[in-house]
């Protein structure tokens, strides 16, 4: 398993550039969080997410993956600071494309997260297939990532799916109806729906981790 770095410490090869950036952030995300620990996050345009920095941008930009982790993470019962998630995340190299966050984390590298936190999942390609395994569970949690843009018709319209980016949230299926934290940026609670593929709708399914801890939130 390829090493997780959680101190500047860990490894002496780290880019001392990255390495500042993170220190950084860690300090100032962690004095503008102060209050909201342990607490589910909606709305990443809210006051204080927005005041909070992911490689050189806001999170009410780009935060919308660790959002869904640190949710996803509560629900199952480990309160861990959202400040350090994305610390831990930026000395990982879990952005996508750019190192500066500005297109958010690439949501295939979650699973490191989760495997370095001893966490066991499940991941899913495929909503038909993700619904199958969560249809007899009564209560269980996790994380979906799809692209934004709705695909209407079948032109060549259907290549631009990923033109309006994509968004990640933290799902909690409790009985028949899921609840998704963090919909939109402005956000105050969990949004409801009746099935995973009424969040999806016409939009293009990335792909989706089900945590397999029972959930204590």
């Amino acid at each position: 398993m390829k090493q997780w770095i959680t101190s500047p410490e860990q490894y002496k090869g780290l880019q001392k550039g990255r390495m500042n950036t993170a220190q950084q952030n860690l300090a100032a995300n962690t004095a503008a969080f102060a209050g909201s620990e342990g607490k589910l996050l909606h709305g990443q345009g809210g006051e204080t997410l927005k005041k909070l920095t992911y490689g050189k941008n806001s999170l009410s930009w780009c935060g919308c993956e660790l959002i869904a982790v640190a949710n996803a993470m509560l629900l199952t019962g480990h309160s861990i600071p959202l400040p350090e998630i994305v610390f831990e995340f930026e000395m990982n190299k879990m952005q996508l494309l750019l190192p500066s966050g500005y297109f958010g984390t690439s949501p295939k590298k979650i699973r490191r997260y989760f495997e370095h936190k001893g966490v066991p999942f499940h991941s899913f390609k495929r909503v038909d297939e993700l619904e199958r395994y969560i249809a007899d569970k009564d209560t269980v949690c996790g994380i979906l990532s799809f692209w934004n843009r709705e695909i209407k018709g079948k032109g060549p319209g259907r290549l631009l799916f990923f033109t309006k980016g994509l968004h990640t949230v933290a799902f909690l299926k409790k009985h028949s109806s899921i609840y998704i934290y963090n919909r939109r940026n402005s956000a105050s609670s969990a949004s409801k729906y009746d099935s995973i593929s009424e969040v999806i709708g016409g939009r293009r399914f990335i792909l989706s981790y089900v945590l397999d801890e029972d959930v204590k939130s």
